[in-house]
């Protein structure tokens, strides 16, 4: 049974890929006043370039919620990360949306989660190219 299973998996001990989004509202006091950019700024680089150095994607949006009477408008900040999918990734996102429900005084961080299938491009060798010293 153990063989199979192996044999299954391709023997791999490598963890797989996700792909993490977080949602930060942009807004306190329900969508009346606005975050300023350059808080905004020092949280991105503070609390996310600290603990994603190797990249990630920032995307402007808006988003619209709604509490028991009214629908509110919001602008946002998307994060997308591509990592290993370890519990190490989830403690620096759980860590991130924290520092933001506590900085901004937010009700909540929207986290997904999905498994990805990543693929790096590159330029191709050019057969017996010499390389060029930079």
């Amino acid at each position: 049974m153990l063989a199979v299973i192996l044999i299954t998996q391709g023997c791999s001990t490598r963890p797989g890929w996700s792909r993490y989004e977080m949602y930060f509202g942009l807004s306190t006091d329900s969508g009346h006043t606005r975050i300023p950019d350059q808080q905004w700024q020092a949280f991105r680089d503070q609390e996310i370039v600290s603990r994603f150095p190797d990249g990630f994607t920032l995307y402007r949006g808006n988003g619209y919620w709604r509490n028991d009477f009214d629908t509110y408008r919001e602008p946002s900040e998307l994060l997308m990360v591509v990592a290993p999918d370890i519990e190490a990734t989830q403690k620096k996102l759980n860590e991130i949306a924290q520092a933001y429900i506590q900085r901004f005084h937010q009700q909540a961080v929207l986290q997904i989660k999905s498994q990805a299938v990543i693929r790096f491009h590159s330029p191709a060798k050019l057969e017996g190219a010499t390389p060029h010293a930079h």
